[in-house]
């Protein structure tokens, strides 16, 4: 028997508690897009084997899986695309969950998906990964009320099909991430009064309106103000209220015209919408004129979640 996986990068537009002091710790939001996307094919082998792309992470991914399943028989995996690391499009938890998901098919293990998600140690602070994993789409994270359980899902929002996502990744190293994540978190300042309760209602109160109502107007303002108020918490901990790298080519797609411009995560990802694919056209034949610095890429909304079938 053999297994296809496939998983999809995600957007995280921000934390609605950046403070991560309520009763809930952080919460969140962000959607999934349909690309960049790890794709694999797992197969039974005597020893485990790892080939293709990116194979020092999935050793390790799945060797925990082993561990924690405590499994004896082992796998063969041909990686074929995969999502680049620690550039704010979410690759950990995807491909993470992508292997413990496909493995445990594999091997027929009755895993449910909070209990692979807790083996492979995800959403320890976000849940929003998690969550477009098994979904897709736009969604909502309640937040952490304690440790090692999975941040409840608020709500979910199908993307309109023809809007379209202009990704920027800026030819540099690696962002935030792991123990460095950890301790940025720990040297953040007091966030200012009302910031959480203000993103907490653009997000109720605007953006799932906006996306009910297909206005990419109103969905790109209310994200653009997420965006700031989220940016300017974290201002003391990356140089500024975005990526040092990202802040200007953020500008430059709202001055564009791009709805919504922002920061996915850490970094140094950027973003912007349009309503069409033609519309996105015009707009990276402005930005690449302008921002050399840059790879641009057209991807669409992914609104359906990873796929895990036996081929």
């Amino acid at each position: 028997m053999r297994v296809e996986v496939e998983a999809h990068a995600r957007l995280h537009f921000g934390f609605v508690d950046p403070s991560g002091t309520a009763v809930r710790r952080f919460g969140g939001l962000g959607m999934a897009i349909a690309g960049p996307r790890f794709v694999a094919v797992i197969g039974t082998a005597p020893t485990l084997v790892v080939e293709g792309e990116d194979t020092d992470r999935v050793v390790a991914i799945a060797a925990r899986f082993y561990t924690q399943a405590e499994v004896r028989s082992r796998a063969s995996i041909q990686v074929l695309e995969t999502i680049p690391a620690h550039v704010g499009l979410g690759s950990g938890t995807q491909i993470a969950l992508a292997i413990a998901a496909g493995l445990a098919r594999l091997h027929r293990l009755d895993l449910a998906p909070e209990t692979l998600c807790r083996m492979m140690g995800r959403a320890r602070r976000s849940g929003v990964g998690f969550h477009l994993f098994r979904e897709g789409g736009l969604v909502v994270e309640a937040g952490h009320a304690e440790a090692g359980a999975v941040p409840p899902l608020v709500a979910r929002y199908s993307i309109p099909e023809t809007w379209r996502v202009l990704l920027l990744l800026p030819r540099i190293g690696p962002s935030i991430s792991g123990e460095v994540e950890d301790e940025a978190f720990r040297r953040m300042g007091p966030v200012p009064e009302g910031t959480s309760a203000r993103i907490g209602r653009l997000v109720k109160e605007e953006i799932g309106p906006a996306l009910t109502a297909r206005d990419l107007d109103r969905f790109g303002r209310s994200l653009a103000e997420i965006q700031d108020l989220v940016g300017a918490c974290f201002a003391p901990v990356q140089g500024g209220a975005f990526h040092p790298v990202a802040a200007p080519i953020v500008r430059r797609l709202r001055a564009a015209g791009a709805a919504g411009a922002g920061q996915s995560s850490w970094g140094p990802a950027v973003y912007g919408f349009a309503a069409s694919g033609t519309d996105a056209g015009r707009l990276r034949s402005m930005l690449e004129v302008e921002t050399p610095e840059a790879v641009i890429r057209i991807v669409g909304p992914r609104n359906t979640g990873a796929v895990i079938r036996v081929i």
